[in-house]
C-alpha cells in the first residue's frame, strides 16, 4: 500500500494554533458560565420548584415538598395588599421615571453648557451611586423623621409650616417620600447616560437649524431630541428594570409600612417570605416580579440593537 503523503509542517502548527485558540477561548467562559449558572440560573429554577410547593419552615431544609401547583398564585394574587402592591408598583415606576427624566435630562443639558466648576459638578452628581440604597435609606430616614428632622426643621424655620410633618408615620407622605429617596438616586443615571448622548450631537445641525430660524426650544425639539432617542428609549427601558425591583430603600425607610402603604411587589414577597414564613407565596410573588423583567428584556435587547445599527 502507498502511504498518504504528509501535508507540510506550516499547516500542521496552523491546525494545532487553531485548536489551541478555541480550547483557551472555552477555558475562559468556564468561569463565566459556572457564575451564570450559580449566580442565576440555580437561584431562578429553585424559586420556580418553590411557587409550585406547599413550603414551611419544617421542609424548607429539603430540596423537594408537597405539591401545590398554582395555590400559590391564586393565594397570593387575590390577596387585597398583592393587588395594591401590583398597582402600587407599576405607579411608583412611572413616576420615578418620569421625575428622574426630567431632572436627570435637565442636569445633562446645563453640564452641556460651559460655565465654572462644570466638571466639579459633574462629579458630585453621580454621589447617590457611591452610597449603598441601605445607607441611602436610612440617611433619609433621619431628614423626614417626626421629631428633630432636617426637612421639618428646614421648613419651620422658613415659616412653611408650623407643626413637623409625620412623613413616615402617614400613608401618603410615607409614599411621597420613598418616592423622592428613588428619584434622587436613579437621577445620576439618567444624567450621566444623556450626558453622553448629548456629546453625540453634531454641532453642525444645530448651527443649521439657527440659520434656518430655529430657536432654543425648536433646536431641542427637533434637533436634540430626534438624535439622542434610541439612548433615552434604552434609558427608560434600564430605568424600569430598575425601578420595578426596588427594596432596599423601602425597607430601610418605611419596611412597607405604615399600613402597608409603601408596600411593593419585591418588599411584599420578601414579607411573605422571611416574616410570614410563606416561602411558596413569597416565591410566587416573585415569580410574577421575574416575568415583568422578562417581558420587557425583549425591547431593550431590540432597542439596544436598533441603536448600534444607527451608530
Amino acid at each position: 500500500m502507498s502511504r498518504r503523503p504528509a501535508g507540510p509542517p506550516g499547516r500542521a502548527r496552523g491546525d494545532l494554533r487553531s485548536r489551541y485558540r478555541r480550547t483557551a477561548r472555552l477555558a475562559f467562559l468556564v468561569p463565566a458560565g459556572l457564575y451564570v449558572l450559580f449566580a442565576f440560573v440555580v437561584p431562578v429554577i429553585y424559586n420556580l420548584i418553590l411557587s409550585f410547593e406547599q413550603t414551611t419552615p419544617a421542609t424548607i431544609a429539603n430540596l423537594f415538598a408537597p405539591w401545590a401547583g398554582l395555590a400559590n398564585y391564586k393565594f397570593t394574587l387575590l390577596q387585597a395588599v398583592t393587588q395594591s402592591a401590583l398597582i402600587r408598583t407599576l405607579t411608583f415606576t412611572v413616576a420615578s421615571l418620569v421625575f428622574q427624566f426630567l431632572i436627570g435630562f435637565g442636569l445633562a443639558l446645563l453640564f452641556n453648557l460651559r460655565f465654572p466648576l462644570n466638571k466639579l459638578a459633574r462629579s458630585l452628581v453621580i454621589v447617590p451611586w457611591l452610597l449603598p440604597f441601605l445607607v441611602t435609606g436610612f440617611i433619609f430616614r433621619f431628614l423626614f423623621q417626626f421629631e428633630a428632622g432636617a426637612v421639618n426643621q428646614i421648613l419651620q424655620d422658613l415659616h412653611l409650616i408650623s407643626h413637623p410633618i409625620g412623613y413616615l408615620l402617614s400613608p401618603g407622605w410615607a409614599y411621597v417620600t420613598v418616592l423622592i429617596t428613588n428619584v434622587w438616586l436613579g437621577v445620576p443615571f439618567f444624567t450621566v447616560l444623556l450626558y453622553s448622548a448629548l456629546q453625540d450631537v453634531p454641532p453642525e445641525l444645530k448651527d443649521a437649524a439657527m440659520i434656518d430660524g430655529a430657536g432654543p426650544w425648536q433646536c431641542l425639539v427637533r434637533v436634540t431630541l430626534p438624535v439622542i432617542r434610541p439612548v433615552i428609549e434604552v434609558v427608560f427601558v434600564l430605568g424600569f428594570v430598575f425601578t420595578v425591583k426596588v427594596f432596599d430603600i423601602v425597607i430601610s425607610l418605611t419596611q412597607g409600612g405604615p399600613a402597608n402603604s409603601t408596600q411593593l411587589i419585591a418588599t411584599w414577597a420578601y414579607n411573605l417570605s422571611f416574616q410570614q414564613f410563606d416561602y411558596g407565596a413569597g416565591a410566587a410573588l416573585n415569580t410574577v416580579l421575574l416575568i415583568i423583567a422578562l417581558l420587557v428584556a425583549p425591547v431593550y435587547i431590540r432597542l439596544n440593537r436598533d441603536s448600534l445599527r444607527q451608530g
